[in-house]
């Protein structure tokens, strides 16, 4: 057998080696691939206050945003001189052009221990093997008492020195601003016993501004007055309209508080559970007006153009093409952000152009607000249709706004954008003849635009104008007829359910037909009792229910009186009296009657009847 010697010395790696290496370095693409597809997530730390007392508390937030719908629950540090209590989450999903974008943010409650400065960093998220850090942030505590100011603590006290139970302040962050200067108003409402349920808010009066809420805050603690009361903060963008002395007005908060317990009358009643639970008693809050002063602008720097807007803006303009035939359109977009009274934001100024026809499509709004400030973006959609081929420009936007924070005016501007435009086939340079496309048609075979007549000849009505035929009128009229009976009707139906003695006197001449034919049934010797009854009742009835008074206790002479009161005729009085009494008579001695004075009784009751109804009651 034939021995191969063994080969020393050689540079040849060995297989196993390789294979790892390659191994190795596939995993690493991968990872790399993975690395570059996880979805980038934010991390944003906010305070609610960036000072408070040492018998106060913070509110802690921490937004975490990206592109996931599974995100991952925030990382604290360790923060020994604070005891931390978790508020929930709340979370949100946003999709915009088929991207799906969320957010969550954790709410946590710090309770300091000490005084001082403390900075709260390193607050992290881990997500796909990969920390996001948050920004830092830092908190300052100061000693029991000195966050509350002398006019608070004043207010928190009652006439005769105790501290209230609760109370509510209005208070604005400017008592000068400029006319449509965002002023802040906050509503505070300080309460410091137990309360049930929600309590109902009357917003405050706002004329002269142009109002804008900006939300609830989440509640917290303050101690004020040696007491803990919980505080429920709602606050509101005002932007004042004109400028002068304005007032915004009370606002009112109504809520049920637990009452005093009252000491027990009966000492053998175990089972007062009124007293063991406390009763619950409404109250009302109610803030004091504020009044503030309106500046007007400053006249000195004030561009010629100035539109009127106020705040602090950014403009950025694009375009949705960069190359078009002649007469075909570019829209071009223009977007204002920031903050300010977003809706009173004027369109920047275009001026005329003789390479471009500019006409204002749209334009739409998009409100925020950023801690305390309201803003948001503007958009405007302007379409510029090129009158000639080549390389023209759409010139540079320039948009003017007063800074109130700089105290001065600010012109923003962009940049041109260059447009290429070509020349499309059957162009004409001539700006008497506008330039026609081969598959456009011009004249009165033309669907979409017709051609402008310059005779307008003889102009007649063709066919009949259906507005005034009859069966038009009809049809239509007939739903106004029907609702204009329904409404009758249910007014009718209340006026007899509201007013008693209209209703009886409405009412009288049917009961009476009612009460006659009932008396022509019993006009019979057998029943001469019951008849005259029925009919005495019938003569009784009707004037009391025309009346709307009591049929008992009238009498011959009472029914007379009330007769002529209403200017009846004395013949009439004559015969309803002498009905009446014959009704007395006969209903005492009924077996001396016979058929023919029952039929002359009822012929009498009748035509009395018909007489009576002649009279005016009313």
């Amino acid at each position: 057998m034939e021995t191969i010697p063994e080969k020393t010395g050689s540079t040849q790696a060995p297989a196993g080696f390789i294979l790892t290496a390659l191994l190795v370095g596939i995993f690493a693409v991968g990872l790399t691939v993975a690395v570059s597809a996880t979805p980038d997530l934010s991390v944003n730390v906010m305070l609610d206050r960036d000072t408070i007392g040492l018998d106060e508390q913070a509110l802690l937030q921490v937004e975490i945003s990206g592109e996931s719908q599974n995100l991952p629950a925030p990382v604290l540090p360790t923060l020994p001189t604070f005891e931390i209590y978790s508020q929930g989450r709340s979370s949100s999903i946003n999709i915009v052009n088929g991207k799906v974008t969320s957010s969550v943010v954790y709410r946590y409650l710090l309770l300091p221990q000490k005084p001082g400065v403390f900075p709260i960093d390193q607050i992290s998220v881990v997500y796909n093997n990969r920390r996001h850090k948050g920004n830092a942030v830092e908190l300052t505590v100061v000693d029991a008492g000195s966050a509350s100011p002398q006019e608070l603590e004043d207010r928190a006290l009652d006439t005769e020195g105790d501290s209230r139970d609760y109370f509510m302040e209005a208070v604005v962050d400017k008592k000068e601003p400029f006319v449509n200067e965002q002023v802040t108003l906050t509503l505070k409402f300080y309460i410091a016993v137990r309360y049930y349920g929600s309590p109902e808010l009357t917003e405050p009066t706002t004329t002269g501004f142009w109002t804008e809420v900006i939300g609830n805050k989440a509640p917290y603690f303050q101690k004020i007055n040696d007491r803990r009361y919980k505080v429920i903060e709602r606050k509101y963008a005002l932007f004042p309209t004109q400028t002068g002395k304005l007032t915004i007005g009370r606002a009112a908060i109504r809520t049920t508080v637990a009452g005093k317990r009252r000491q027990k009358r009966d000492p053998f009643d175990v089972f007062d559970f009124g007293d063991f639970f406390g009763r619950g008693v409404e109250v009302t809050a109610r803030s004091r007006p504020i009044t503030v002063d309106v500046q007007p602008l400053p006249r000195a720097e004030r561009p010629d153009d100035f539109t009127g807007t106020i705040g602090s803006f950014s403009i950025r303009v694009s375009a949705d093409k960069s190359q078009v035939e002649v007469n075909q359109p570019v829209t071009v977009t223009v977007a204002i952000t920031g903050t300010g009274n977003i809706k009173s934001v004027a369109e920047p100024v275009i001026p005329e152009l003789d390479d471009f026809r500019v006409y204002r499509a749209s334009s739409s709004e998009k409100l925020s607000a950023s801690g305390d400030k309201f803003g948001g973006t503007k958009i405007f959609e302007e379409v510029f249709i090129p009158r000639r081929p080549g390389t023209l420009e759409i010139p540079a936007f320039k948009f003017n706004y007063f800074d109130p924070g700089k105290n001065r005016y600010v012109t923003g501007s962009t940049r041109p954008m260059p447009l290429m435009v070509t020349r499309p086939e059957g162009y004409v340079a001539s700006q008497d003849q506008p330039y026609v496309s081969p598959d456009m048609t011009i004249g009165s075979e033309a669907r979409g635009i017709r051609h402008i007549k310059f005779q307008l000849g003889q102009v007649t009505p063709r066919g009949r104008v259906i507005l005034l035929t009859p069966l038009f009128l009809l049809v239509n009229s007939l739903p106004v007829l029907l609702l204009a009976g329904t409404v009758l009707l249910r007014r009718r139906r209340e006026k007899l359910a509201a007013d008693v003695g209209y209703a009886r006197a409405r009412g009288a001449a049917r009961l009476a037909r009612k009460r006659l034919a009932k008396a022509k049934t019993l006009a019979q010797v057998q029943q001469a009792g019951e008849f005259y009854a029925e009919v005495y009742q019938v003569l009784t009835s009707y004037i009391a229910d025309k009346l709307n008074i009591s049929p008992h206790g009238l009498t011959t002479e009472s029914i007379a009186e009330l007769l002529r009161q209403r200017a009846a005729d004395e013949k009439l009085v004559a015969d309803v009296s002498r009905v009446i009494e014959e009704c007395d008579f006969a209903r005492f001695a009924p077996a001396s009657l016979t058929q023919q004075d029952i039929d002359r009784s009822l012929e009498q009751v009748e035509t009395v009847m018909i007489g009576i109804e002649g009279v005016r009651f009313a």
